[in-house]
């Protein structure tokens, strides 16, 4: 029983790390793919020559830029919370295992 449930969530562990590697990933391209549009987009060489629509669409790739920026920080603190409860994890496996070296003296007795 305790190896299906240990192979269980380490399935589900694994499963957890692509989901947050393809985050990762995802966020970064949009990232760099709004930053070479906005560089492209300010690229002109008659910078009085601009028009609304233009201006309108750089800002909205710097929302997203912003947006994914933001996004890569709660991938972070997500990254954190894993750390930390996988920490508490090998605490509990430690704890049962230190536990079982103290009851089998008992036990004899």
């Amino acid at each position: 029983m305790q190896s299906i449930t240990n192979s269980t969530a380490e399935a589900a562990a694994s499963q957890k790390d692509k989901s947050l590697l393809l985050r990762l990933d995802a966020n970064i391209g949009n990232i760099v793919e709004n930053y070479g549009f906005i560089v492209n987009a300010a690229w002109v060489n008659d910078p009085p020559v601009r028009n609304s629509q233009e201006v309108f669409v750089m800002k909205i790739r710097a929302f997203r830029m912003v947006h994914e920026g933001e996004s890569l920080l709660k991938l972070v603190l997500e990254l954190k919370k894993i750390a930390r409860f996988s920490g508490f994890a090998s605490l509990n496996d430690h704890m049962d295992q230190r536990t079982g070296e103290f009851t089998e003296p008992t036990e004899k007795i």
